[in-house]
């Protein structure tokens, strides 16, 4: 049952400001009032641009069916604050010029529309198949069965000599929840083993401003690590590019690198754009619904006990509760091209149209007791990966790595307990859990 949904005035209503997702978690209660009284909602904020505000399962899946009404081409795929999307675009055009490429290219090919889009993904397709996740099993039970373990032998050596924080604790995201997506999309891509933690330092020094001052060097500011961490990451994939043109592999990199589209092979900028969206995708994302996830159950002690009782019975629909209550993609936005009815609300030609996936895998019209985490729910037929032809390019590859990781979990899973709650980075479109701590139950 939603949470009472008429508590709040919908002029009052704040879904955007990110220190109230770093300090109280993701605004169930506004979400609950917007689906129940304005599911198509005008949101007018200051320090935000103007946009629609789309909460319920129905509506939208509605928008993401119609690719040639909403776009992905811009001028905004994620809402963030003025000042952001400001920077955003003129990074784009800095990079530009730094490093010669076409400023009026998209950064990735999300930003696409058909027939641009499809034509990119389809790149990729074959690696990320349900196939190609079969092939991948033994090693990913492998890579479940190395990083459980060794994560369940932090947590009982910090129960002796205390951990790094001396209170017996051991973070979840740093010890365990990095670990096999990681290690998966770098196998995939091609990236050595050497190169794991630089991948990992680049890409969330890159995307988290909190992570990124961890990694100034000397009297640097947090702008100069940015810039550096930058240079350093595209000179790596400039030598991944240019060897794999060389010298071609069994891996994705290879096979983007010497693809071609209408005949034409992709320029070092797409490619750039290409592998930058898949390390980032392939890595963020999941990291969060494995730390999700363990919160979840450790915080739901029957369905702990469920899942640890019956592992291979119920893994796949427990994998499936935790991507539809952990939903680790807040929104999206589309652009709309022509003009819309969308629930009995006309949306004009060009107004931004939100797409709030955590509101909508809430949705009661849809999920029955939606506020409950049932490992056991079947049909579950939530939205964490989207819908359309933007549905995640990576959806096989998550729901195979979180298997393998709570199957191996699962009898581990009564032993710990949480020290405190989920900390997060202030981001409207992935607000990325950095620390969730845990301990041996009773110590």
């Amino acid at each position: 049952m939603a949470m009472s949904a008429h508590a709040v005035d919908l002029d009052e209503i704040d879904i955007t400001t990110t220190a109230r997702y770093v300090e109280d978690g993701f605004p169930w209660h506004e979400w609950d009032v917007l689906r129940d009284l304005a599911p198509v909602y005008r949101y007018e904020r200051e320090g935000v641009p103007p946009c629609w505000v789309v909460t319920r399962y129905d509506d939208v899946k509605e928008v993401e069916r119609r690719p040639g009404v909403f776009s992905n081409a811009g001028p905004i795929l994620r809402l963030d604050s003025d000042e952001r999307l400001q920077r955003l675009g003129e990074f784009k055009v800095r990079q530009a010029e730094r490093w010669g490429w076409d400023p009026d290219e998209p950064l990735d090919m999300i930003y696409r529309d058909r027939p641009d889009h499809a034509d990119f993904r389809m790149l990729s397709v074959p690696a990320f198949t349900r196939g190609a996740m079969t092939r991948l099993e033994d090693e990913l039970a492998a890579l479940a069965r190395s990083f459980v373990a060794g994560f369940m032998t932090a947590v009982r050596a910090a129960s002796v000599d205390g951990g790094d924080r001396g209170d017996g604790s051991v973070d979840v995201v740093s010890s365990l929840s990095v670990g096999v997506p990681l290690a998966t999309i770098c196998r995939i891509i091609g990236v050595p083993t050497s190169d794991w933690t630089d991948i990992l330092r680049w890409t969330d020094g890159l995307m988290f401003p909190a992570i990124t001052a961890t990694h100034t060097i000397g009297d640097e500011t947090v702008a100069d690590a940015r810039r550096r961490l930058g240079r350093e990451y595209k000179d790596y994939l400039d030598t991944l590019i240019a060897g794999r043109r060389r010298e071609p592999g069994d891996d994705l990199a290879s096979a983007l690198v010497h693809a071609t589209i209408d005949g034409t092979p992709l320029t070092d900028q797409q490619l750039h754009g290409y592998l930058v969206l898949l390390v980032a995708a392939g890595n963020e994302t999941t990291r969060n619904t494995i730390t999700g996830g363990v919160h979840a159950l450790l915080t739901h002690p029957s369905e702990r006990d469920r899942l640890a009782a019956d592992p291979a019975g119920l893994v796949e629909t427990a994998t499936e509760e935790i991507l539809r209550w952990t939903s680790p993609v807040l929104q999206f936005a589309r652009t709309a091209v022509t003009d819309f009815d969308l629930s009995g609300v006309t949306i004009r030609a060009g107004d931004t149209v939100t797409l709030w996936y955590p509101s909508a895998n809430r949705d009661e019209r849809q999920f029955a007791d939606p506020y409950r985490f049932d490992i056991g729910r079947d049909p579950n037929r939530h939205l964490a990966f989207g819908f359309g032809e933007h549905f995640c390019l990576g959806a096989n590859l998550a729901r195979w790595e979180l298997r393998a990781v709570f199957r191996e979990l699962a009898p581990h899973l009564a032993d710990l307990e949480p020290v405190g709650g989920l900390r997060r980075h202030p981001d409207l479109h992935v607000p990325a859990i950095h620390e969730f701590r845990v301990r041996l139950a009773g110590r």
